[in-house]
C-alpha cells in the first residue's frame, strides 16, 4: 500500500501539473525525481514533503505565510539540492529539515530559484542551536540565481570583528577606517537583520557600507554585516542591537511657513551650552545656492531675515559634531 500511494503522488505531479497550483493540505514527493511543468502556490495550511529526492519546478513558486516544506537530510543518500525552481520564488515558506546525526556542518544547498523578481525571504527556517554551534538558513545571491542553504556556525565571535557603528537613530555604518578597525580595508558589504539579507553593495552601490532603517532602526533586531576586504577575504561582524540615542541638541524653526522678508526664529534646546560656541545657521535655496549666514553665538534663540522670494529654503544649523537641516517655506 505504501508504494501504491507514492505512485499515485508521482502521477499527480507529472501527469496533472496544473492541479499542483494552489496546494492545500499535504503533498509528498517520493523516492524518484519529480518534475512539474506548471507553478506551485502553497497555501497557509499547505505542507510539501520532499521525501528522498529532488523536485524540479519549471514554473514559479509562491508560499503563503504558514506554509511548510519538510526536507529529510538524514537518509543514506544526501542529494545536493532538493528543490530546483527554474522560475521565481516569493512569499514566506518555512523549511523544516530533518538533520542527519553525523552531519559535519558543511554547507547543504536546499532550494534554488531565478534571482530576478525572487525575494531572499521567500524561505525561512527556525534556527537550531546547541552549546557549540547553531544551524542557520542562509541565502546566497549569484549572478542569475538565489540559493538557500544551511550550514553550522560556531557559537562564538572569535572570527568576528566589532565593525558596526550606529549613527543617530536610523543608520548603521561598517567601520572601514583601517586606522581604527584593526588595519582592514573593505570593498563590499552584506547587511543582515535577524539573519536575513537586507542590503548588499560596494561603496559606489548606494553606499554599501551604510544601512538606513527608515526613521528609526528596529528595536530588539540583531544587525550584522559581512564584509570583503581588498584581498577578497570575507569577515563577519559581531551582532549589533539598536540603542535609541537622545540628541544633545534639539533645533526648531518658527514660524514655518513664514511670510516673505519676515523673520523666522531658530530655537535651540540643550543642557550643554558649550556646544553652541561658534554655532552657525546657513540659508540655502531649493537648488542648493548659499544665500545667507548667521552666527548663533551661544544663544538659544536667533532671528533670521528670510528672503523676499517665495519658495522652499533649507536652514543648516551647525554646532560641534552636530548638523541639522530644517526645511522652511516662504510664502
Amino acid at each position: 500500500m505504501k508504494y501504491l500511494i507514492q505512485i499515485i503522488i508521482y502521477a499527480f505531479f507529472v501527469l496533472a501539473p496544473i492541479r499542483a497550483q494552489g496546494l492545500y493540505g499535504k503533498a509528498a514527493v517520493g523516492d524518484m525525481p519529480v518534475s512539474i511543468a506548471g507553478h506551485i502556490a502553497l497555501k497557509p495550511s499547505g505542507k510539501l514533503y520532499l521525501q528522498n529526492n529532488m523536485l524540479n519546478l519549471t514554473g514559479n513558486y509562491t508560499g503563503e505565510n504558514g506554509s511548510e516544506i519538510y526536507i529529510p537530510l538524514n537518509g543514506e543518500i544526501l542529494v545536493p539540492l532538493f528543490f530546483d525552481i527554474y522560475g521565481t520564488a516569493n512569499g514566506t515558506t518555512e523549511i523544516i529539515p530533518d538533520l542527519p546525526a553525523g552531519w559535519d556542518g558543511s554547507r547543504i544547498d536546499l532550494v534554488k530559484a531565478k534571482r530576478e523578481n525572487s525575494t531572499v525571504n521567500a524561505f525561512k527556517m527556525q534556527e537550531f542551536e546547541t552549546d557549540d554551534y547553531r544551524v542557520q538558513l542562509k541565502c546566497e545571491q549569484q549572478s542569475s540565481v538565489l540559493i538557500w542553504y544551511i550550514e553550522k556556525c560556531k557559537n562564538d565571535n572569535a572570527n568576528c570583528l566589532p565593525l558596526i557603528v550606529q549613527l543617530a537613530n536610523h543608520t548603521l555604518m561598517a567601520n572601514n577606517n583601517d586606522e581604527t578597525n584593526g588595519g582592514y580595508k573593505f570593498v563590499y558589504y552584506y547587511w543582515y537583520k535577524d539573519g536575513v539579507l537586507i542590503k548588499e553593495g560596494s561603496h559606489d552601490d548606494y553606499g554599501g557600507s551604510y544601512y538606513t532603517g527608515g526613521i528609526e532602526l528596529e528595536k530588539n533586531a540583531e544587525y550584522t554585516v559581512k564584509v570583503i576586504d581588498s584581498n577578497g577575504i570575507l569577515y563577519c561582524s559581531t551582532p549589533y542591537y539598536y540603542v535609541p540615542v537622545k540628541s544633545p541638541i534639539n533645533v526648531t524653526a518658527y514660524p514655518n511657513p513664514v511670510q516673505r522678508s519676515a523673520k523666522t526664529y531658530i530655537q535651540v534646546q540643550t543642557d550643554d551650552f558649550l556646544l553652541l560656541e561658534n554655532a552657525t545657521v546657513d540659508i540655502y535655496n531649493a537648488v542648493g545656492q548659499h544665500i545667507g549666514k548667521s552666527s548663533v553665538n551661544g544663544q538659544t534663540l536667533t532671528s533670521l531675515d528670510m528672503p523676499s522670494q517665495t519658495g522652499v529654503y533649507i536652514l543648516k544649523f551647525s554646532a560641534k559634531d552636530y548638523v541639522k537641516n530644517i526645511k522652511v517655506i516662504v510664502k
